[in-house]
């Protein structure tokens, strides 16, 4: 009887821990893009892996980042999903300094609320990029982002963003696209 006793209570033990273990993948597992179907979708060899990106230009803003010598890949993470997932892409070109002509633009971009608003942010602009969006093999937007940097709660981060006052119109690295393009 304490023999079958042990052997209930040692099975409900391992039941347990197999399906908490099982909770925890379900939860943290965040899926990547593959590197070959990005490269195969962007007609770029040798690309570099980045990581996570939070961005509006695409069908979700969980995005996934990639990039070479000369330019920033942004794909959907979920790119497994399906076709719509995998039918679109951002490029981000390598940033050209700024001139007299973006102070109008900058001033837009500090005056914004969200940096007016709160004292944590140290903000600087740093640099402009053009930024090409392209779905189903046909470019679909163009404009030039402004590279800034910020530091906030102690972290530091590194956004791409539009001068106009449209919350929605960024993609936000985190510490490390910080340290990574902080020179791109």
């Amino acid at each position: 009887m304490k023999k079958r006793l042990v052997i209930v209570l040692a099975s409900l033990i391992g039941l347990f821990t197999v399906g908490y273990l099982l909770m925890l993948f379900m939860f943290y597992y965040e899926p990547t893009p593959d590197k070959s179907d990005v490269e195969a979708m962007v007609n770029e060899r040798d690309l570099q892996e980045f990581g996570e990106v939070e961005g509006s230009y695409l069908l979700t803003p969980r995005n996934y980042g990639y990039y070479n010598d000369h330019s920033i890949y942004i794909v959907e993470q979920y790119l497994d999903k399906g076709k719509e997932y995998g039918d679109q892409y951002v490029v981000i070109e390598r940033g050209s300094e700024l001139t007299e002509e973006d102070e109008p633009a900058i001033e837009k971009i500090q005056a914004r609320e969200v940096f007016q608003s709160d004292h944590r942010y140290d903000l600087q602009v740093i640099s402009k990029h053009r930024m090409t969006v392209y779905k189903n093999g046909d470019k679909v937007e163009e404009d030039w982002l402004f590279k800034i940097t910020c530091q906030y709660d102690g972290s530091y981060y590194l956004t791409f963003i539009l001068p106009e006052k449209i919350e929605e119109s960024r993609f936000n690295f985190s510490t490390e696209g910080y340290d990574q393009f902080l020179q791109f």
